[in-house]
């Protein structure tokens, strides 16, 4: 592993302007210590003469709305246009003059990117470069060049850096091939979105595979899902770039897809596409004032696992995010205790001496808590619960029925925060950042139980709605690491994911999914379940339901009102 690496890319566009996601996913890169050395412009800016006749003749009128719309009225913010040789000169010369404040000018940062201009050669769909053309881009002696431009490229020009030619297609290959990038996912719902970073090879989106994402689709709104596609996948060559630094090569998969490839829709589709973009906002502010979460705490001792015991909350409350941590004294089962009333949960917890029959809050703040991580070191129950809007995560110790503050070990809106003391000595935060809800899995490290707390070299370690925010602590389970994780694929809190951590260090994170947990059917509540722990003896876990309640109206409609 050598961290100080140099690792040189370029640039493929069609012109000076990008879409501002492509923009900022260089912009990444350099901030990063990545260097940028040669932009490849494509020069070819003539266009074939067509008559007047021969438009209006071959004019793809089965497409006209989609081009209409797609012209003039879809404006996603990630895909407005910048002028990428401005933006590039000027960060740069923000970046001289910060550095010449801090009198570390490197040749690096003095070193403008070399500019290349090439006219392709046409053969059919593709486009070729010459071998002139391929020996100077070989000259540069480049890591890799990320495509922003000239379409469909094929021939030796794919082997002229080191590890190829890079390339997004923001979808799941394996699903849908072509595009546009997320519109088929929400016009035949399904589920999940994927990303790809691949290298590209002579064949269309069949390229060998560099990193996925995946992404709940958001059926409610096109604009708003194809926006967070792009934005949230601007780390992925950053991310390629860390992990070659690391294991000193890349490993890619070899995609097989058989998938259909697609093309923009014609007109049925179009009409199609503005009747469901009013339907399902209908159908998305229905659910959310008049279908809501109601949550459980169940239980059961690992001796008996078929009899499972469930909590009393009252009809306007709900419990979940169960932990259960046991010492000399007693079994406690703490819980989030939700108030559809007041707005906002507390924590509570339950006693075995007391058969789990009496709940005891244990928190009045005027902020929100839930999911609360407990845990035991050196003799003493501590306790980590989320408080994201307190913008910190803070560290407590369980004393006398009460959390008592103990530090604040790092700052930021957080959710769902569990550590893991590894074997290695160090502490391994486990989180998500609030704004990404359920598709981010951060880690941070330390040395010591209340920090400092260092982001992990190659932060988020996993984007995946289905098994990325975490649902428990972390367990031992015949001497493998388990990492439960939330399945938020279809709804919030869908299922549970069971993952064998692989490898864990400061410098990687590699885990596999080994098995899914549903709640029962025969289960009052058995639409979702989110959270699962043990102490060895007994198992917690919650499970929901939908129903709806004037009081849980209320507040849906208190927080869509606090929200504007």
């Amino acid at each position: 592993m050598d961290l100080n690496r140099t690792i040189r890319f370029g640039v493929m566009l069609d012109g000076d302007a990008v879409e501002q996601w492509q923009f900022d996913t260089v912009k990444l890169l350099i901030d990063n210590g990545i260097e940028l050395s040669l932009i490849i412009k494509n020069g070819d800016e003539s266009k074939p003469y067509k008559s007047f006749g021969d438009k209006v003749l071959h004019y793809p009128y089965r497409q006209v709305l989609f081009r209409i719309w797609h012209r003039y009225f879809f404006k996603p913010e990630a895909k407005q246009q910048t002028n990428f040789m401005e933006e590039i000169s000027r960060f740069r010369s923000a970046t001289l003059e910060m550095t010449r404040e801090e009198s570390v000018i490197s040749t690096e940062v003095e070193k403008s990117p070399a500019l290349m201009t090439v006219i392709p050669i046409y053969k059919g769909i593709s486009r070729y470069f010459s071998s002139d053309d391929i020996e100077k881009i070989k000259s540069f002696d480049l890591d890799f060049i990320l495509r922003f431009g000239f379409d469909i490229i094929r021939g030796e020009v794919l082997n002229s850096a080191r590890y190829g030619v890079w390339s997004y297609h923001h979808d799941d290959e394996r699903v849908v091939r072509g595009g546009p990038p997320g519109f088929w996912e929400f016009m035949k719902k399904i589920p999940s979105n994927g990303v790809i970073l691949q290298q590209l090879t002579d064949e269309l989106d069949k390229g060998l595979i560099l990193k996925r994402l995946k992404f709940d689709t958001v059926l409610h709104s096109y604009k708003f899902h194809l926006n967070r596609l792009l934005t949230e996948s601007e780390f992925l060559p950053l991310q390629v770039c860390k992990e070659l630094i690391v294991n000193g090569k890349l490993e890619p998969e070899l995609s097989q897809s058989k998938a259909p490839i697609m093309h923009p829709p014609r007109n049925f589709m179009m009409l199609k596409y503005f009747w469901l973009c009013i339907w399902r906002k209908v159908v998305f502010h229905w659910n959310y004032y008049f279908r809501q979460e109601d949550w459980n705490v169940g239980y059961y001792f690992n001796t008996n696992p078929d009899k499972i015991h469930w909590l009393k909350p009252s009809k306007s409350d709900y419990f979940a995010d169960p932990f259960v941590i046991s010492n000399d004294k007693d079994t406690y089962l703490f819980f989030e205790w939700f108030s559809n009333k007041k707005g906002k949960a507390d924590l509570a917890v339950a006693k075995k001496f007391e058969n789990f029959d009496v709940y005891h809050k244990i928190t009045d703040y005027p902020e929100h808590r839930s999911y609360p991580y407990v845990f035991d070191y050196q003799g003493q129950i501590y306790c980590i619960p989320e408080a994201n809007k307190t913008n910190k995560v803070s560290l407590y110790k369980f004393e006398n029925d009460k959390l008592v503050f103990d530090c604040d070990i790092l700052d930021g809106r957080f959710v769902d925060t569990t550590l893991h003391h590894h074997s290695d000595g160090k502490w391994y935060l486990f989180t998500t950042p609030q704004a990404q809800g359920h598709t981010h899995l951060l880690i941070f490290v330390a040395d010591d139980l209340r920090g400092p707390y260092r982001p992990h070299f190659n932060n988020p370690v996993k984007v995946d709605c289905s098994n990325s925010r975490m649902a428990g602590k972390i367990q031992n389970i015949d001497g493998e690491l388990v990492r439960p994780a939330q399945n938020s694929t279809r709804h919030y809190g869908e299922s549970i994911t069971l993952n064998k951590i692989i490898q864990l260090s400061e410098y990687q994170y590699i885990e596999e999914t080994i098995k899914e947990i549903k709640p029962n059917p025969k289960w009052t509540y058995n639409k979702g379940t989110h959270t699962i722990n043990s102490d060895g003896t007994m198992t917690v876990f919650d499970a929901k339901k939908f129903t709806f309640t004037w009081r849980g109206f209320m507040q849906q409609w208190r927080q869509k009102v606090a929200s504007r």
